[in-house]
């Protein structure tokens, strides 16, 4: 029997050459149950905890202050943001199926899957503590966002997978997936090679050490370095996360490393605004009420800056009276700290601060009693200042609180000897000036300047130099801080007459004692051997062709020896008598000599002081910029170079070792060197080239130079010709006395040296100076300020017509004498 035939649907394909009409996609069946239970997952944990979880730590940074940084750079946010977008997007295309939309869909919902991947293995250690928290505490989820994330977006992978058309392509999820994961190696790659290379260059060998630093030089990250100097670096890469250090890189360590690297100290620079603080941002100042000037404060700058004073151009001495006043714009309280340089051999003989518009002088004790006072009262949230010596003619002041309002003023009085110059008949006066601060200074900030002198004045700094009615010399002048530092803001005064001799009454025992300085010419003594010392480091760049050019200048056949510092030590003559060839050749050498980042003078200084003549005398002249890493006490343990951070304990025979500073900026080898080596600064009056050659013509010449004594008034005879000056000549000698006594290592001698220091006022090696708010405070600490009446003070412009009167009725007085 025939089975009845079935019928065919009728043929519904468009004609040929005709379009065919788009179709719908055959809906899988499923549960409405599950699908809508799957939907309101991958709504919740898959859209609204991740974007949640984003938009909380860009709010309050708890993960960064906590634990990492996860979205250290705008692409991180943005690659963040899109895991919960993809997701929204993917639960829009499987309810709306547009195969356009869909197959877009895929490729975005792959670069999800490899975002949330990346997350998800970050957060790994912390999933347990997570889980615990959510099943025990009901609290947790956000830690684990990124792996709900990564699991609801496999879900909507599967269910777009379902809904494509038939033979639609899913390789381009994993298309998706490796964009991102390229995008997140590009934009990682210097941060976390940078982070790698300054694990190497503080943990690793020597050698490992050396490469490291070279690789930072040409493909680090500044910015990631300049971050490490503010607070220890977290991990927040996978990289981090696949290589976690055992061994931690401390701040001091990152900015050793910044400085090797760069040639620049970490606060020449503006603070990083990537540095996070404490609940949303870290602490503006880790560094506040610290004994270093730390990192850069937001917010914090200089808001005024005015320099005046007299000079004494017969008795070759000055006072100079700084007034700073410091502003914020940042919320909360600042400490403002700066790093002074003084002229050579001058000393910090007042320190006021400004409370409520009224001047309050400080209290001068040891510096132990006077930072104690200082850091009890900062903890307590009120108005100190500190000024505490930091090396040979350099001294640290730190004020606090700096708030908004009204700026915090603060007044610094400097008594400073001239520099004798063509032979006694003029004297120089440098500047002091800025060397490291934690404040900002705006680029057309000007310090006001205003010194006056009975005696001709002369400068190449700029502003005016007139002389006034009252037969004053005046110099007013409005310098940028760049031009502030010596040699550019330099005066010379005229020494009318140029007395050989000035006194003055000794303020210990006025009636009893006289101070007396005589200028005395004498012989500067020729060395046996000269050991250049040259640093490396990339700020030198432009020294290098003047130091070559002063070589022309040294004197031949007396012995030469030159190293340089690059990542070690190079020897660039070995020790020997040297001829115009020699120098010749030598000078080539140094003027092609490469520079590189920031170089450690521990090395080379220890090769040039084992290279010290057996005989004879040995000058060390060590040419440097700004030097930040301290001497090393400890010997190394690295083999080849043991001992070489001891050589300074034991001279091995006369040597003096002579800095040379060029630029400014810190100097901390010279502080851990001033008081284990015969060390001397070379002032800086003229370019360097000039200073080099004046250096060695002085050798083997004859010199002026001013001496101070303290004598009994009964056994002297003052020549009528002396000039009697200020008392601030009495403070110059005991500065130098101090500075004598304070190098002995025997309590009595120091003790004697703290009770010159305090009796006459002056920050010192063994003092500081500490200004409180109330005087119960300055009970509690024991301290006692001093007597308003006993600070000097710079004359004001009226003042100095009454001198002059009484100048003329004094050199009348001796004519009728002597007639």
């Amino acid at each position: 029997m025939n089975e009845p035939q079935r019928q065919q649907p009728p043929d519904e394909s468009p004609p040929p050459g005709m379009p065919e009409p788009a179709r719908a996609l055959p809906k899988a069946p499923r549960p409405m149950k599950v699908s809508a239970f799957v939907t309101l997952l991958v709504a919740v944990f898959g859209v609204v905890l991740p974007a949640f979880t984003l938009g909380f730590e860009l709010t309050l940074r708890w993960c960064t202050s906590e634990l990492f940084d996860p979205v250290p750079t705008v692409v991180h946010m943005l690659l963040v943001a899109g895991v919960p977008a993809a997701n929204l997007l993917a639960l829009v295309a499987t309810s709306k199926r547009t195969p356009r939309l869909l197959r877009n869909t895929v490729i975005i919902n792959g670069m999800a899957l490899g975002v949330s991947l990346v997350y998800a293995l970050l957060f790994l250690p912390f999933t347990p503590v997570a889980l615990i928290g959510v099943l025990f505490l009901g609290a947790g989820l956000m830690p684990l966002s990124p792996l709900l994330s990564f699991c609801l977006a496999l879900v909507m992978r599967s269910r777009l997978k379902r809904v494509l058309p038939s033979g639609a392509p899913m390789a381009a999820s994993w298309i998706g997936m490796g964009v991102a994961l390229m995008a997140f190696l590009i934009v990682e790659a210097p941060v976390s090679g940078t982070r790698m290379a300054l694990h190497v260059a503080v943990n690793g060998s020597p050698e490992s050490q050396r490469t490291a630093l070279q690789w930072l030089r040409r493909l680090g990250s500044e910015e990631t370095l300049l971050t490490a100097c503010y607070f220890a670096p977290r991990r927040a890469t996978l990289v981090d996360f696949l290589l976690s250090w055992d061994d931690s890189v401390s701040v001091e360590e990152a900015r050793t490393v910044y400085y090797r690297v760069t040639g620049k100290t970490f606060n020449s620079v503006p603070k990083p605004e990537r540095v996070h603080l404490e609940g949303g941002f870290r602490s503006n100042d880790d560094d506040q009420g610290g004994r270093e000037v730390g990192g850069r404060v937001p917010g914090l700058s200089l808001a005024s800056s005015e320099l005046k004073g007299s000079v004494d151009g017969d008795a070759a001495l000055a006072y100079l009276e700084w007034t700073m006043s410091f502003e914020t714009t940042a919320e909360g309280q600042s400490e403002a700290r700066t790093e002074l340089i003084l002229p050579p051999g001058a000393v910090v003989s007042r320190v006021t601060l400004y409370i409520d518009g009224q001047e309050r002088e400080a209290a001068f004790a040891s510096t132990a009693k006077a930072r104690e006072a200082y850091e009890a009262v900062v903890r307590t949230r009120r108005d100190p200042l500190l000024v505490t010596y930091k090396g040979k003619d350099r001294v640290q002041v730190q004020c606090f609180p700096v708030v908004k309002g009204p700026p915090m003023k603060i007044k610094l009085g400097i008594t400073a000897p001239l520099l004798p110059k063509d032979d006694g008949r003029n004297a120089t006066l440098l500047l002091p000036s800025l060397a490291e601060r934690n404040f900002h200074i705006a680029d057309d900030f000007r310090h006001a300047v205003r010194v006056e002198s009975l005696r001709r004045l002369s400068t190449q700094a700029g502003g005016s130099v007139e002389q006034r009615k009252d037969g004053v010399s005046e110099w007013l002048g409005a310098l940028g801080d760049e031009a502030l530092h010596p040699p550019q803001a330099m005066l010379t005064v005229q020494r009318k007459g140029a007395p050989d001799t000035a006194w003055t009454e000794d303020l210990l025992e006025p009636t009893g004692y006289v101070v007396r300085q005589r200028l005395l010419r004498t012989r500067v003594e020729m060395p046996e051997r000269v050991i250049l010392v040259l640093d490396g480091s990339v700020g030198m760049k432009d020294a290098l062709p003047e130091i070559a050019s002063a070589l022309g200048s040294f004197p031949q056949e007396t012995e030469l020896a030159v190293l340089a510092s690059l990542d070690g030590v190079e020897e660039l003559l070995p020790p020997g008598k040297v001829d115009a060839a020699v120098l010749q050749s030598l000078a080539e050498r140094v003027r092609e000599l490469p520079t590189a980042g920031g170089q450690d003078a521990n090395a080379v200084l220890a090769r040039a002081w084992s290279m010290v003549a057996p005989q004879g005398r040995t000058a060390v002249v060590w040419i440097h910029g700004p030097h930040p890493m301290s001497l090393e006490l400890e010997p190394r343990s690295t083999p080849g170079d043991e001992g070489t951070s001891v050589w300074w304990r034991a001279p091995p025979l006369p040597a003096v070792l002579l800095d040379v500073m060029v630029g400014r900026g810190p100097n901390q080898m010279a502080v851990g060197l001033a008081d284990r080596t015969p060390l001397q600064a070379v002032p800086r009056t003229a370019p360097l080239e000039q200073d080099l050659k004046t250096l060695f013509t002085r050798w083997g010449s004859e010199a002026p130079e001013f001496y101070r004594e303290r004598l009994p008034l009964a056994e002297l005879k003052l020549p009528p010709e002396g000039w009697k000056t200020s008392s601030h000549l009495a403070r110059l000698w005991a500065a130098g006395e101090i500075a004598r006594l304070a190098e002995s290592e025997q309590e009595p001698t120091r003790a004697r040296a703290l009770e010159l220091a305090t009796h006459h006022q002056l920050v010192s090696a063994v003092s500081g100076a500490v200004v409180l708010e109330r005087q119960s405070q300055y009970d509690a600490a024991g301290l006692k300020p001093v007597d308003p009446g006993s600070v000097p003070s710079v004359p004001e412009p009226e003042t100095w017509m009454l001198l002059g009167v009484a100048c003329l009725l004094l050199i009348a007085f001796r004519l009728r004498r002597a007639a």
